[in-house]
């Protein structure tokens, strides 16, 4: 009998903690949703905006490395719902709420902004960190270390780098979208569908910025006039600093070498033989890197190939034949042979191995890397000196259904 009796207890002992509900809920109306974060170089005299919330009595704040945070927090109840895009209130009202403050890192700024605020910042939707140029090449070591920390931020958010204030883009207002991070999302996530942008979001940044042999990259944006917002290149690093800008072809470019499709760049090439333009879109890419070691200098092959459709030309009149085919192959073979060569020393200039030639190095060449370079600052020195070679074969596959 006392047997059971001793089974029960144990039994409404196990359950107890089950039966204690929600004890740590909070309603989505208590928290602070913030979408998008802008971090941009604080000007002289913003120091009298920061907070005494973070700093000890009679401390001073220096100008010296505040930055200034700008956060988009949604609204409850305005953001649209639905395919009609129906808030259930007036139309005029704004569905985010662009906050600024300063502080002297990113937490510091971030703290700084919830004294304003009667909510509890909440990170787990945010979508876009947006970083000023001039933030970026003084060195993201802090952001990096921040959001690396915060639990609530995901691994697939968007990191970019505006070519002016990420204070404009937060407050940009784009005409296809009531909500500005979520246009700027979509910006992203097209572009990486139609081909034209890889898959770099925030947890790909901090992989390659913390491998050996290779460095990061983040999308590199404009503002335009309409606040529509052009991708327009990508921006490279050197650890935690901005190095340099890429164009925009030249994210296809680095696409066909790290063999990332699908192919969505197009370029404007002469018929051979003619004046007449013609349109030749990539539409898939194959590429083979290989790393060899000579006399104790670094040699990497690269061998790509892609393929197309010939999707226009200015003169219908002019015929498309299998002769001016090959030679046009030739033609864009011997031009792209030239952009990736061009490509790859700007990168060698700036020491900064976006493609991971060195991780090749690493693991195919264990034993030339443990005892000759071992450490991401000696790689950088030997990505400099690396000896490249390129070779392409272009193929056309479509020229559409006419060709006259």
């Amino acid at each position: 009998m006392w047997q059971n009796l001793i089974k029960q207890i144990l039994v409404v002992v196990l359950m107890t903690p089950l039966l204690t509900g929600c004890w740590d809920r909070l309603e989505i109306e208590d928290r602070a949703v913030v979408l998008a974060i802008g971090i941009d170089e604080a000007k002289p005299g913003d120091e009298k905006e920061t907070s005494n919330a973070t700093h000890l009595l009679n401390q001073e704040s220096s100008n010296k490395g505040l930055i200034r945070v700008t956060v988009q927090i949604a609204v409850p109840g305005r953001i649209p719902l639905g395919t009609g895009g129906d808030t259930g209130g007036p139309a005029d009202q704004k569905p985010v709420w662009v906050l600024t403050s300063v502080g002297n890192t990113i937490e510091d700024g971030l703290m700084n902004l919830q004294q304003q605020l009667a909510d509890r910042l909440f990170y787990g939707h945010l979508r876009v960190i947006v970083l000023s140029e001039t933030v970026a090449k003084k060195g993201i070591q802090n952001e990096n270390d921040f959001f690396r920390r915060q639990p609530q931020v995901r691994r697939t958010v968007w990191m970019v780098v505006s070519k002016g204030a990420a204070a404009d883009i937060m407050n940009a207002t784009p005409q296809l979208e009531r909500v500005p991070s979520l246009y700027l999302l979509a910006t992203l996530e097209h572009a990486r569908e139609m081909g034209k942008l890889p898959n770099i979001f925030l947890g790909v940044f901090f992989s390659a910025s913390s491998a050996k042999g290779q460095e990061g990259t983040v999308p590199y944006l404009e503002l335009k006039k309409e606040s529509n917002i052009e991708l327009a290149g990508m921006a490279y690093f050197k650890n935690d600093k901005m190095v340099g800008t890429t164009t925009a072809l030249q994210i296809g470019h680095y696409m066909a070498i790290k063999q990332l499709n699908p192919g969505g760049y197009s370029i404007l090439q002469e018929m051979p033989n003619s004046h007449t333009n013609v349109i030749f879109k990539t539409t898939h890419r194959k590429s083979k890197i290989t790393t060899t070691i000579k006399n104790g200098k670094v040699f990497a092959t690269i061998r790509c190939q892609v393929e197309g459709d010939l999707t226009e030309k200015s003169d219908e009149k002019v015929l498309v034949t299998k002769n001016n085919l090959i030679q046009l192959e030739e033609k864009i073979k011997k031009d792209a042979e030239k952009g990736f060569v061009k490509f790859i020393q700007q990168t060698q200039e700036d020491g900064s191995d976006i493609f991971g030639f060195g991780e090749f190095v690493r693991a195919t060449q264990p034993a030339y890397w443990n005892k000759e370079i071992k450490t991401k600052e000696k790689w950088e020195s030997k990505y400099r000196e690396m000896n490249v070679d390129v070779s392409m074969h272009v193929k056309i596959r479509r020229i559409g259904t006419k060709t006259k």
